[in-house]
């Protein structure tokens, strides 16, 4: 048996080498009521997250809802925000107000995946989306790439939640 595999049970979790890509180690941006999600990759542990974008008196900004930006992990937490290729192409989004308190939006790498910014049971704003099928609070992603040049080819990505109804822990693996 794998020495990991013996102590992870142990210790009450199961671990089963391989089986999701996201590395223990990697920092998660601090928690703060406006976070929505974030998103990790296997080149760094920089990070790009996602936050409510509220206008002075409190309301989400109706034309942009989201604010995007790097937290540099390997830069001593220095917040920096997306160029206009990282927003155009890669992390950027596209959203729709459905009213005062909720949107549907979609990131702009991967149109496949529909997401909305609602209001949860604590009156808490997070952001929404289906995980194997079902409707989820998502928590992050993480995104496996290999560098071939000046477009990276996206692998994999994971996406981490937790189930609106039973609040158990999410997970789904998605080949691009």
């Amino acid at each position: 048996m794998h020495p990991k595999l013996f102590e992870s049970i142990n210790a009450g979790k199961i671990y089963i080498p391989g089986e999701r890509g996201l590395p223990e180690y990697y920092p998660c941006p601090p928690e703060s009521d406006d976070l929505l999600f974030y998103i990790q990759r296997n080149q760094n542990t920089n990070t790009v997250v996602y936050e409510l974008n509220r206008l002075h008196d409190g309301r989400i900004n109706p034309e942009f809802p989201i604010n995007v930006f790097w937290l540099r992990f390997s830069e001593d937490c220095k917040v920096q925000e997306l160029n206009y290729i990282q927003n155009k192409l890669a992390y950027g989004y596209d959203s729709t107000q459905i009213n005062d308190e909720a949107f549907e939006f979609e990131l702009v790498s991967y149109r496949k995946l529909k997401f909305y910014i609602g209001k949860d049971k604590n009156g808490r704003y997070r952001a929404y989306t289906k995980i194997n099928g079902t409707m989820a609070i998502i928590s992050n992603f993480y995104v496996y790439v290999e560098d071939f040049g000046l477009f990276p080819d996206v692998k994999y990505i994971e996406l981490y939640g937790e189930d609106m109804e039973h609040e158990t822990f999410m997970y789904e693996k998605i080949y691009i």
